[in-house]
């Protein structure tokens, strides 16, 4: 959605410097969590509550990258990491990510609601 809004805003720049230098914006403002939420604030003005998605994605690395195990990265900060798994409804056993169906659920809603509330809070600001 950022992306295609700021892409949407820039369609009329005939600029190629000008261009060039929004796309380099866009690969920079959507590269982790944090850069996409201050870039959604600061381009759109869009200042939604990322805290469930943020959760989500700590099982999504730890599946991803882990294989079903927290990363070394997520064992630097193992408490933190699992409060916010717990948090999520995901449980945590030895280090390695449970996913039940009930969690699974629960996720693709969170993502759902997350999405909706994203779009809806874009569209109302551009």
């Amino acid at each position: 959605m950022l992306s295609r809004e700021v892409e949407r805003a820039l369609s009329g720049a005939s600029n190629a410097t000008a261009t060039k230098i929004a796309e380099d914006a866009i690969i920079r403002g959507t590269g982790g969590w944090s850069d996409q939420q201050r870039s959604y604030k600061d381009w759109l003005g869009v200042n939604e509550d990322w805290k469930a998605v943020e959760r989500l994605a700590e099982a999504r690395n730890a599946v991803a990258h882990g294989l079903g195990k927290l990363t070394r990265r997520q064992i630097r900060s193992e408490r933190s990491v699992k409060d916010k798994l717990r948090a999520a409804g995901i449980t945590v056993d030895d280090n390695r990510v449970v996913l039940s169906d009930g969690s699974l659920a629960a996720a693709a809603s969170a993502c759902r609601d997350f999405i909706e509330r994203l779009d809806l809070a874009v569209q109302a600001k551009v």
